[in-house]
């Protein structure tokens, strides 16, 4: 008898834009596909540049009152590891 083993969730490609859109904008496609991700329904992947584009988002426009970027790099890394992407 054989076992029936889980298949392989559907996969997407992130490009940068893709991955601002999921973060930032609630009602995307984007956005449903990262809460699909969260929960093992897809699997969602970028390249390592689409990661160092949003780090260049983040640091250059998200600052504060006073010119300092709103996150140091400490949570940007938390951030990356916490999202259910893979970067290659």
């Amino acid at each position: 008898m054989k076992a029936d083993r889980p298949s392989k969730p559907p996969t997407y490609k992130f490009d940068a834009e893709q991955l601002i859109r999921a973060l930032f904008d609630a009602d995307s496609d984007e956005s449903v596909l990262l809460e699909l991700a969260a929960m093992n329904r897809v699997e969602l992947h970028a390249d390592g540049m689409v990661w160092n584009t949003f780090l260049w988002l983040m640091m250059n426009v998200m600052k504060d009152a006073s010119g300092t970027s709103i996150f140091n790099g400490a949570e940007l890394g938390k951030m990356k590891a916490e999202l259910p992407i893979f970067f290659h």
